[in-house]
């Protein structure tokens, strides 16, 4: 309980201080003089990254031999973004009623467990891969020296496109050094079938998640009054996106509107606007996780099996 307390206490005085750095006359002015088409368009984009979301764990989950039937892990996954919403620890409480709900469905809990890492992994590894390409692609439109030469870039792309296949493939000959736990678990992984059709699966899913989320991110901004090429929220999108799930906050608050100041801001971007663009992507998270509550309050009430 303290250290939850702490972490809100961080969360609450961080957003204080962005704001201050920022302008706070000037952050409130931009939230102020928002254009409802493009919030609209960006919550709905928001809606849609989480929808594919959904899709892409129960992908996975399937991929394991687990009970996960559509309903179930769409109502799940929102869940999460509430627990997301209101707890502190960045993603893990969502998880965890993620992996809940799973073992509820009758699944075990490693199996379950995994599907929820390994969903995770896919969002970070394709948004690794995104930045990079974005980064190589925009590069005429950064500060000069800001990032290393786009042959460099184009070539981390490639590693980190093609990093899990590899890892994938070497783990199968490298398992009998590691731990006996974690050998066992990659034996059953190995085991199941069309692990390079998941492969592939996951890329695309992984990517319409990425696309979208960055989208909201970008149309959130537009919302402000913030013009900047999408290829740009794709570069900011990285550090943005990883630092507000780093559990140090609550619902990534504080860190996310700090990143986003520090990166846009490198960008060209006015702080005041880049922290609104951030602000406004947390209510778009915020708003799903209020429209998840009732769900929770309604799977609370039911009998456990």
């Amino acid at each position: 309980m303290r250290k939850a307390s702490i972490r809100i206490a961080a969360s609450l005085l961080l957003v204080a201080l962005v704001f201050y750095f920022a302008d706070p006359p000037r952050v409130l002015r931009s939230l102020g003089h928002t254009d409802p088409v493009w919030l609209a368009a960006g919550f709905s984009s928001a809606v849609t990254a989480s929808l594919l979301s959904a899709l892409r764990w129960r992908a996975i989950a399937r991929w394991l031999g687990l009970t996960a039937a559509t309903p179930g892990v769409l109502r799940a996954y929102w869940q999460g973004i509430t627990a997301n919403t209101v707890l502190p620890g960045g993603h893990l409480g969502g998880d965890a009623l993620r992996v809940l709900h799973l073992q509820q469905a009758g699944n075990s809990l490693i199996p379950a467990t995994t599907s929820v890492a390994l969903d995770r992994f896919s969002g970070l590894w394709m948004l690794t891969v995104l930045s990079l390409a974005a980064s190589a692609a925009a590069l005429g439109l950064l500060p000069a020296g800001y990032l290393p030469r786009s042959e460099i870039l184009a070539l981390l792309t490639l590693v980190a496109l093609i990093a899990p296949w590899l890892l994938w493939q070497f783990s199968a000959v490298l398992q009998r050094w590691l731990p006996k736990k974690i050998a066992n678990l990659l034996d059953i992984l190995h085991g199941r079938p069309h692990g390079t059709r998941l492969y592939w699966q996951q890329m695309f899913w992984s990517a319409g998640v990425q696309v979208f989320s960055v989208l909201a991110y970008a149309l959130g901004g537009k919302a402000v009054g913030l013009d900047l090429p999408f290829d740009l929220f794709l570069v900011a999108a990285g550090p943005v996106f990883i630092l507000a799930a780093v559990p140090l906050s609550v619902g990534g608050w504080g860190t996310r509107e700090a990143a986003s100041a520090l990166v846009l801001g490198a960008l060209g971007a006015p702080k005041e606007q880049a922290v609104a663009a951030a602000v406004l992507y947390g209510l778009f998270a915020a708003l799903q996780g209020l429209l998840g509550a009732g769900t929770l309050i309604n799977w609370k009430r039911r009998p456990s099996p």
